[in-house]
């Protein structure tokens, strides 16, 4: 009697056994269904964001710039002209590009912030120089330059301590620049925007729209810089 209560004890831990067993294994393998829905959420609102972006930008890009600035009255009645710089930067790094776009008169920065568009920055020469005659970015930097027989003045954007950043920096008042505001010297102006070391493979070139094609559909990929 006392063997067979041994056997029928073995038979019932060992039946207990596989079905622990059993449950774990299942457990491994079944994803969490809390953790599933909220990649799917995270995967949708990303794709979402995607979208809005786009729209916004090509909503301003299809008004001709919005409001661009025209500090010297060079620009004509049809606002944005017709042959401008058009590209896309992550300047920030929150995963949404700030847009760029203007001509040879001034550029504007755009992001998308808060579900809506927001200009960041206007950007154009400073008085005497005028017209940008050339757009470069690199380190995560925007540079317009101005050519002149005497020198360039220069106009620096960028994104650092939290903030976007501007300056500006004229060849012909060499010990003189304006970052964020304040007065400062060339050393602190190119300690932020590098403009010694500018290189040609980071020149951007004016595009032209074809008006008699229609709305410009930009590529978004092509226009990142």
């Amino acid at each position: 009697m006392n063997k067979n209560l041994f056997l029928f004890c073995i038979l019932i831990l060992s039946l207990t056994g596989c079905t622990n067993s059993n449950m774990t294994g299942k457990t491994v393998l079944q994803p969490d269904e809390s953790q599933v829905s909220n990649m799917v959420q995270e995967s949708v609102a990303l794709t979402d964001q995607e979208i809005n972006w786009q729209t916004a930008y090509m909503e301003i890009i299809d008004q001709g710039g919005g409001h661009l600035p025209d500090p010297y009255q060079l620009r004509g009645e049809d606002g944005l002209n017709s042959s401008f710089y058009l590209g896309i930067h992550d300047f920030n790094g929150d995963g949404i590009p700030e847009l760029i776009l203007g001509d040879g008169i001034s550029i504007s920065v755009y992001t998308y912030l808060n579900h809506g568009l927001e200009k960041v920055a206007d950007l154009y020469e400073p008085e005497g120089w005028y017209m940008i005659h050339e757009l470069y970015i690199q380190n995560n930097c925007l540079i317009l330059v101005s050519n002149g027989s005497d020198g360039c003045g220069y106009v620096g954007f960028t994104y650092g301590e939290g903030s976007y950043r501007t300056g500006t920096y004229d060849d012909s008042n060499p010990d003189q620049s304006v970052l964020v505001g304040e007065q400062s010297g060339f050393k602190e102006f190119n300690d932020v925007f590098h403009i010694t070391e500018l290189k040609e493979e980071s020149r951007k070139h004016l595009i032209k729209n074809n008006k008699e094609s229609g709305e410009l559909i930009p590529d978004w990929a092509m226009l990142v810089w």
